[in-house]
């Protein structure tokens, strides 16, 4: 069981920090889909190794949608996983956290009069927008089409903002925590069940 651990860990590594936009991420993904399948006996990888890859990956994600997300993407422990469902469930998880990273910047963008919390009529407006930067993404992704490194989510507040009007109503505020919350829901709405 250990070294079935290290396996894991050393296709962490190969994958933390990536974004769906990296130049290596093709190459990545295959050596670490070959890092953890190398003891296997039949074409693929465990699926009790993909699993535990899947929950590394997204360890940094709030505990309440880290269930909802793997549902998304899991198999049963005993099955083989194709790399073609690998390096959809991974390249999920790498766009869940970019995501996640890009909402927090967004958020704090958004906060103007207080520090841990944004108008709730900014963050519906924004919450509106990511759907749309998520669906871009996932063209640019497919077609590999050369674009900008990032969703698109953390510029989003300049624009909202620019069309505020002056005379809002004392705003209610959102604190991140629920924020994130909506924003991960929008992604798995957004972001397609890997089908096995």
């Amino acid at each position: 069981m250990k070294c079935e651990t290290n396996l894991v860990a050393k296709a962490v590594h190969l994958l933390q920090d990536m974004t769906i936009f990296h130049p290596a991420i093709e190459e990545r993904l295959l050596k670490a889909y070959s890092t953890i399948s190398q003891y296997s006996k039949e074409d693929g990888v465990i699926g009790d190794f993909y699993n535990d890859l899947l929950v590394k990956l997204i360890s940094d994600s709030p505990s309440s949608q880290k269930d909802n997300f793997l549902q998304h993407v899991q198999c049963q422990s005993t099955e083989y996983v194709s790399f073609g469902v690998f390096r959809s469930g991974v390249l999920a998880s790498i766009l869940l956290n970019q995501f996640i990273s890009e909402v927090k910047l967004l958020f704090a963008k958004l906060c103007i009069e207080n520090h841990d919390s944004a108008s709730s009529f900014l963050c519906k407006k924004a919450l509106r927008q990511m759907s749309k930067c998520l669906n871009e993404a996932a063209k640019r992704l497919v077609s590999n089409v050369d674009g900008s490194s990032t969703l698109g989510i953390s510029e989003l507040s300049s624009p909202i903002r620019k069309n505020l009007t002056e005379n809002l109503s004392a705003p209610d505020y959102v604190k991140m925590k629920t924020f994130l919350s909506a924003a991960i829901k929008i992604f798995l709405r957004d972001v397609p069940k890997i089908k096995l």
